[in-house]
């Protein structure tokens, strides 16, 4: 290996997953921590009016679904910058991530190229970025979740996009990425990492045929009692239980099909003696504290180097990776954006364009397990630890032979199902529900 394989364990500590999805149990909702979206939107008119929109929530803004894409309005006293501009030499860009959710040596060799120094600043949950954003947090590159994009976009905290200066987004992204439902034209985002939710198990103790005849039902499964694992997170646990009893509209605001769903995730205390956990798939499942567990198709990918022997030829065998074979599953993405307040935007059109680049989104994969949508990766060659050419810069292989369910393909995102954005009441349903929930449990 060209990086110690103790190096990776000391990165992909027990918070890095935690920081980057577990906004609605360490916020206990966004409905409830996030700052008033009147007065995140109090800039833009008010509620209901043609240049805002209305969703029927009462804050004036639409929700976008696949089969209701959202066009997302400009501002004029936030221009996208012209063409032509030289980027800003000898700058500091200033990144607001996730902890734990790039490769450093990405940005270092960004920063080689272009002659420049980085400032790297986190945050716990989208709540928490929201909230210091629409403060005055200043940043030239944010990372923001599908679900949140309407939000800070009409509350007036991003920028639009040249794309001039970002041509990766049309060379190496996937065709589903040109113009996605939640950011028409791209013109605040552009695709940073996909995934899919499906179920992580040990193939040393069930086997490939048990999980693609069981499915969710692994989870539910008394023989594993003591075993099992879901992710501490509402609308990820709440979902799968709502896929498993055939309840497509993973954004319902139903209160009896979300009570539901509650008694279903309650079912497993008693019956499997379940487990809420973050890090449960890649960490705690190579060690065997788990045989199943709810997954991020990341967090799989990412388990190989938690194997106290990787270096032995065939042990990434006992790692396996279940989705629909259907592809109708949980599917989701992250993004990259530009706040409005950014004092370098032309260097962070640059930085996006770098990591929109084959070698380098890919470079960054390796690192994180976080497949970026690039249009030369398929199956085979992830496997094979392969792509145009060049190897990658982590271990024998990119994904386990034994776990190819985990490479996202654009055919997922066709027939998947996306976590989206919810009313704030709405929102506090599935929170409430997820609290009864934990106190019963």
């Amino acid at each position: 290996m060209s990086e110690p394989r103790e190096h990776l364990l000391r990165r992909r500590g027990p918070t890095s997953q935690l920081s980057r999805r577990r906004f609605l149990q360490t916020s206990a909702g966004t409905a409830i921590a996030l700052p008033s979206l009147s007065a995140i939107l109090a800039a833009c008119g008010k509620p209901g009016e043609d240049n805002v929109g209305s969703g029927g929530n009462g804050e004036g803004y639409p929700l976008a679904r696949p089969d209701n894409p959202v066009t997302l309005p400009l501002h004029d006293e936030i221009p996208a910058i012209e063409d032509g501009l030289d980027i800003e030499k000898g700058a500091t860009l200033k990144i607001y991530n996730w902890a734990d959710y790039m490769w450093k040596k990405v940005i270092n060799d960004f920063c080689e190229e272009f002659n420049v120094d980085y400032e790297w600043t986190t945050f716990n949950n989208m709540s928490e970025a929201i909230q210091k954003m629409s403060s005055g947090q200043v940043a030239d590159v944010f990372f923001p979740t599908p679900d949140q994009i309407s939000k800070i976009a009409y509350g007036k905290l991003l920028q639009p996009l040249n794309h001039s200066y970002i041509p990766n987004l049309a060379a190496n992204m996937w065709p589903v990425y040109q113009n996605p439902f939640y950011d028409q034209e791209w013109r605040y985002t552009v695709p940073y990492s996909t995934y899919t939710t499906g179920i992580a198990y040990r193939r040393d103790v069930i086997s490939d045929d048990e999980a693609e005849e069981q499915g969710y039902d692994l989870i539910w499964n008394p023989k594993y009692k003591g075993k099992v694992g879901i992710y501490d997170d509402a609308r990820e646990a709440f979902g799968m239980a709502m896929l498993r009893a055939g309840v497509t509209d993973v954004n319902t605001t139903d209160e009896a099909v979300i009570a539901a769903a509650r008694e279903d995730v309650t079912e497993l205390v008693d019956l499997v003696n379940v487990r809420l956990t973050i890090n449960g798939v890649y960490a705690k499942l190579p060690d065997g504290v788990y045989h199943v567990h709810e997954a991020w198709s990341g967090d799989i990918i990412g388990a190989q180097w938690y194997l106290n022997d990787l270096d032995t030829p065939g042990t990434t065998d006992v790692l396996g990776y279940w989705f629909p074979p259907d592809n109708d599953g949980l599917v989701n993405n992250d993004c990259l954006s530009i706040p409005a307040n950014a004092e370098h935007p032309v260097l962070a059109h640059a930085f996006l364009n770098f990591i929109l680049d084959e070698k380098h989104a890919f470079d960054n994969f390796t690192w994180n397990g976080y497949q970026p949508p690039l249009t030369s990766m398929d199956t085979d060659k992830l496997i094979q630890a392969e792509l145009g050419g060049y190897a990658p810069n982590t271990g024998p292989g990119t994904v386990p032979p034994s776990v190819p369910r985990a490479v996202v393909t654009e055919s997922m995102f066709d027939k998947g199902y996306f976590l989206l954005e919810l009313h704030p009441e709405d929102e506090l349903k599935w929170q409430t529900a997820w609290e009864e929930f934990q106190a019963g449990a």
